[in-house]
């Protein structure tokens, strides 16, 4: 039970980090967006660090969170830009599901199988992600084609964060965090710092920058948590629902409207959840 938990808390992090993230980048460009969220999390990081590390950092947690930050930042920043050009109820779908099946493939071959109803509770889980996070039609082939392409490269390199992030082991901690912030400060700098006097007439919206980074950083704690007690066929899915929260709260604040298909996401996302906890 604590597992999907977990798992859970860390999907609503990652998913309202996201919206903030993609409503942010909508008014200033996506690495300057990323850039600022990862180091204003720093303090959060700090404090995290704080409160649970009971030793000092060793350097294959640092080394696996290091390349899991890398994935994530470049998943990242292909996600906010996509989500900010084409739209959430176009991008999150094929982004959600593409890195809940990453995981799950990786869990799968390298771990044992998950029983059969926890798999059931993952399957649904995987469904509902692209149930949830459809809303719209593409009208554009063109558009839709390099959609896709986005982000199903934004989707891969965010199940691979996760496929690295169950290497570091129990006893870890959160020190996989810290590895994984310095990674994604030093890969996006560079392009966030090169346009960043063309681009100095925008200004930045700190609130919902601010938001993402904290949240991001939370998420990725409880993350970490989760793996060090589950499996990472089902912890991967679980955290991947991440879009449900990203689309909820665009139908909230956005006043969006709730489909049927949205809806049949939702339960299958609660019954994936009860599934697993099962």
């Amino acid at each position: 039970m604590g597992t999907t938990v977990l798992a859970a808390v860390a999907a609503l992090g990652w998913g309202a980090a996201d919206y903030c993230g993609a409503r942010a980048s909508r008014n200033a460009p996506a690495t300057r967006v990323v850039l600022l969220s990862q180091v204003l999390s720093l303090p959060v990081i700090a404090l995290w660090l704080a409160a649970t590390a009971s030793h000092g950092p060793r350097p294959t947690a640092l080394a696996w969170g290091f390349a899991a930050g890398a994935c994530g930042a470049l998943g990242l920043v292909l996600l906010y830009r996509t989500l900010a050009a084409e739209g959430i109820v176009l991008v999150a779908p094929v982004t959600g599901v593409t890195a809940a099946v990453v995981p799950l493939a990786a869990g799968l071959a390298v771990q044992a199988a998950p029983g059969p109803l926890a798999l059931c509770g993952v399957c649904c889980a995987v469904l509902s992600i692209a149930l949830v996070s459809r809303v719209g039609r593409i009208r554009r082939a063109g558009v839709a084609t390099r959609t896709v392409l986005l982000a199903l490269a934004a989707g891969g390199a965010l199940g691979l964060q996760l496929v690295l992030l169950s290497h570091p082991g129990p006893d870890a901690g959160l020190w996989p965090l810290a590895g994984a912030r310095a990674a994604s400060v030093l890969c996006v700098a560079p392009g966030a710092l090169r346009g960043w006097s063309k681009a100095a007439a925008a200004p930045v919206p700190w609130l919902p920058v601010v938001v993402a980074g904290v949240l991001d950083s939370a998420a990725f704690a409880f993350c970490l948590f989760a793996m060090d007690r589950g499996l990472l066929s089902v912890v991967g899915p679980i955290v991947s629902l991440y879009p449900a929260a990203t689309v909820v709260l665009a139908l909230v604040l956005d006043r969006e409207r709730v489909t049927a298909h949205q809806a049949l996401g939702l339960c299958l996302g609660a019954g994936a959840l009860l599934l697993v906890a099962v």
